[in-house]
C-alpha cells in the first residue's frame, strides 16, 4: 500500500487479496473519516496503473460520484454513470475502467434499482466502489453483488508516526478529537473547512461557547437536515470525550462531571435521532441540557 496511506493491517491485507483477484463490484465499510475515500482512489490507481491517488480526481477512465448538497445521490446521477459505461475502454488489461460512489447511503431507492441494474450486467472491464458507513446503508439485492472490505481504524502508532510532521501536539488532540479516524484527523489538522465532518466540529466547538438563547436560534437551521444534527451529535461527542480525559489528566473534577454530563445528553440525543425521534424537538432538548 502506498506510503501516503495509512491502513491498518488486516484492512490491506484484504485489498492486496481483491487486487490479485479482483471481482466486479466491491464496497468499502467503515466509519465516516476513517479514509474509506482516499483508500478507493489509492485502490483505482493500482488497479489502473496511475501516478497516484490523486491522478483518479482527472483521469478519464475514472468516474467519481459523490452526494448532493442535500446529501442524496438522485437517479439522474445514474443515468449519466450509465451514459459513461456505454462509452469504449482502450486497452488489453482486465480493468480497463473504474467507478467510484462515495457515500453510497445517500443513494435513493430509486437510485440504487437503477444502480442494481449495472451491478447485475456489469462492463466486462469496470470496477466499481462503492463506500458506505455499515452495510445497513444499501438493499439486500446491492449487498448479495458486491464484495465487503472492512475499512479498520489504524493503531495509535501508525497514525502518530503517518502524522509525524505535524507538531506533536496538534497531532495528539486531532487523534482524541477524531476518535482516531486518519481521514478526519488529516482534515482537522489541514484544517480543511470543506471536510463535512470538519464543518460539524468547528460548528459544535462554536455552540459549545454560545449562551442558550443563541443556541436555541440555531437549532431552526440546523434541524433542517437530520444528517447535520447527526454528524453534529458525533462531533460533540469527540469534542467532549477530549475534554473528559484532559479534565481527567488533571482531576478537575468539576469538569470532569460537566463533560460527562454533555456525553450523557449526546449520547441521549442520538438514541432518539436512531428511533426517528423528530429532529428539532430531538436538537432543542439537546442545546437545553448543554446549558444546565
Amino acid at each position: 500500500m502506498q506510503a501516503e496511506l495509512v491502513i491498518h493491517q488486516q484492512t490491506a491485507e484484504q485489498i492486496e487479496r481483491f487486487i490479485a483477484q479482483p471481482s466486479h463490484a466491491l464496497l468499502l465499510i467503515g466509519a465516516d473519516g476513517v479514509g474509506k475515500g482516499m483508500l478507493a482512489r489509492h485502490l483505482t490507481a493500482r488497479i489502473l496503473e496511475l501516478a497516484d491517488a490523486h491522478s483518479a480526481e482527472t483521469s478519464h477512465a475514472v468516474s467519481i460520484i459523490a452526494p448532493d448538497e442535500k446529501q442524496t445521490i438522485s437517479i439522474e446521477a445514474i443515468r449519466t454513470l450509465q451514459r459513461f459505461l456505454k462509452l469504449k475502454t482502450a486497452g488489453k488489461k482486465q480493468i480497463r475502467r473504474v467507478v467510484i460512489v462515495e457515500h453510497a447511503q445517500g443513494l435513493t431507492t430509486e437510485a440504487q434499482n437503477a444502480f442494481l441494474k449495472l451491478l447485475e450486467e456489469p462492463p466486462a472491464d469496470t470496477l466499481i466502489i462503492l463506500t458506505a458507513p455499515n452495510k445497513q446503508a444499501l438493499l439486500p439485492t446491492i449487498l448479495s453483488r458486491v464484495q465487503t472490505v472492512s475499512v479498520m481504524e489504524p493503531t495509535k502508532d501508525q497514525l502518530l508516526t503517518f502524522f509525524g510532521n505535524y507538531p506533536q501536539a496538534a497531532v495528539t488532540q486531532t487523534y482524541f478529537l477524531s476518535g482516531g479516524l486518519p481521514g478526519l484527523m488529516k482534515a482537522l489538522l489541514d484544517e480543511d473547512s470543506e471536510h463535512t465532518l470538519v464543518q460539524a466540529v468547528t460548528r459544535a466547538k462554536a455552540l459549545l461557547q454560545q449562551d442558550l438563547f443563541t443556541r436555541l436560534i440555531s437549532v431552526e437551521q440546523i434541524s433542517k437536515q437530520k444528517s447535520d444534527v447527526q454528524q453534529l451529535c458525533v462531533a460533540l461527542h469527540r469534542i467532549a470525550h477530549t475534554a473528559l480525559e484532559q479534565a481527567a489528566v488533571k482531576n478537575d473534577v468539576r469538569r470532569i462531571a460537566q463533560w460527562q454530563r454533555i456525553i450523557k445528553a449526546v449520547s441521549n440525543a442520538q438514541k432518539m435521532l436512531a428511533a426517528n425521534a423528530n429532529t428539532k424537538l430531538t436538537l432543542t432538548q439537546l442545546m437545553l441540557q448543554l446549558s444546565s
